[in-house]
């Protein structure tokens, strides 16, 4: 799977926190997207905050729908004191 397009079965979690335990998150079926959406949050949320991008496909063979998560492809901080976002990819 190319981490910026979703392969038949593919999905990307994000999810994004504060120092306070507030915060979001989201799935959607490309990595462009779910990127966007994970800067987006950061950028609303206040000192310092983290976040994280996964790969993930449902379980098919669960009785509750759920996900298998795969590998973090995507972090991302933003600095309190300096109000900085960085991203760091990851693997691939």
């Amino acid at each position: 799977m190319n981490i910026w397009g979703a392969d038949e079965d593919g999905f990307f979690v994000w999810a994004a926190t504060d120092g306070h335990g507030r915060g979001s998150g989201g799935v959607t079926g490309t990595g462009l997207k779910a990127a966007s959406q994970l800067y987006d949050a950061i950028s609303a949320l206040e000192g310092d905050a983290v976040g994280s991008m996964n790969v993930v496909h449902l379980d098919r063979y669960a009785r509750q729908p759920s996900y298998i998560y795969g590998p973090v492809v995507l972090r991302i901080r933003r600095d309190k004191a300096t109000g900085e976002i960085s991203l760091s990819p990851v693997g691939n």
